[in-house]
């Protein structure tokens, strides 16, 4: 996470047999869409499936942003996740600001909760 010092960063853990996951999926996408150019990072980790499996699921979804494989666990249980989706936003500083545990339910609700990793939103644009 030390290469997004200074960036908003947006970091879920799911995995493809996840049906609130694949649910959140498109609202993180067009979050993503809406906020990059703000400086929004998303980073999706998958927890214990092979990369032919989540390339099949990115390809499905048109996913764009970053998604990366966590085949061991390891990442997921240095964050403590105990269950999935789990979002934690950390802000430019590197600080956890929030943990979301369960789906967005639309893109309203990732914005409202991207107000404490980016305080710009707050205006409402």
């Amino acid at each position: 996470l030390s290469d997004f010092r200074g960036q908003p960063v947006l970091l879920n853990f799911w995995a493809t047999w996840c049906n609130p996951c694949r649910y959140e999926m498109p609202i993180l996408q067009a979050a993503y869409d809406a906020l990059a150019d703000q400086g929004l990072v998303i980073l999706a980790v998958d927890i214990g499936e092979d990369q032919p499996t989540v390339n099949d699921f990115l390809n499905e979804y048109g996913l764009s942003f970053t998604v990366l494989l966590d085949t061991s666990q390891d990442v997921a249980l240095r964050y403590n996740v105990r269950a999935i989706p789990t979002t934690f936003l950390i802000d430019g500083d590197g600080i956890i600001r929030m943990i979301d545990i369960g789906a967005f339910v639309d893109i309203q609700d990732v914005e409202n909760s991207l107000q404490s990793i980016m305080p710009q939103l707050a205006g409402g644009g």
